[in-house]
């Protein structure tokens, strides 16, 4: 639900400062997101103890005095409506946002075996051939034997393992007798 209501913010946001503007709006929010990584931050922006008031002055100073108009009255307009809470996801909509509108990806490869450079280099130039755009990887360990790539907002998953190979090999030569 929450999702659904930042998106509506974002469009807004993204119409109200321009295409231009999006990036510089972006870097201005992603200051006052990080803010809410404080546990004791978040619980105050969402605290029905906290005047409203007291809430928008403290995000308010939080981006700065150099803030943007429209960015503060972006600001002001969640707060009037309780939304402060949103800031985060907003955040990361309109980071999604510049990700598509820049063609570049970030994905995840999940290995038991550190890839070197040259692998991982060399898998980045496969699939960004595949999907048409630029794609950036990075490298987390995991339990399992193979190898799964994943790049969510593609929608793209791909995995491969031992076992499975293993299994496919003799479900093929089972059906070949």
């Amino acid at each position: 639900m929450e999702m659904l209501i930042a998106k509506r913010y974002v469009k807004a946001l993204i119409e109200a400062v321009g295409d231009k503007k999006v990036t510089a709006a972006t870097k201005s929010l992603e200051a006052i997101a990080k803010a809410f990584e404080d546990r004791k931050f978040a619980e105050l922006m969402i605290s029905p103890e906290v005047k409203k008031s007291q809430k928008e002055e403290l995000v308010l100073a939080i981006a700065g005095e150099k803030c943007d108009p429209k960015i503060a009255n972006f600001i002001k307009v969640l707060n009037l409506h309780g939304r402060l809470g949103l800031i985060p996801e907003i955040v990361h909509l309109l980071q999604k946002e510049l990700q598509r509108r820049a063609n570049r990806y970030e994905g995840v490869v999940e290995s038991s075996v550190r890839l070197d450079k040259k692998q991982l280099g060399e898998l980045e130039s496969s699939l960004s051939k595949y999907v048409n755009a630029t794609v950036a990887l990075r490298q987390v360990k995991s339990k399992g034997e193979g190898i799964k790539v994943v790049i969510e907002d593609l929608g793209l998953e791909a995995s491969f393992s031992k076992e499975r190979v293993a299994s496919d090999m003799i479900n093929h030569i089972l059906k070949a007798l």
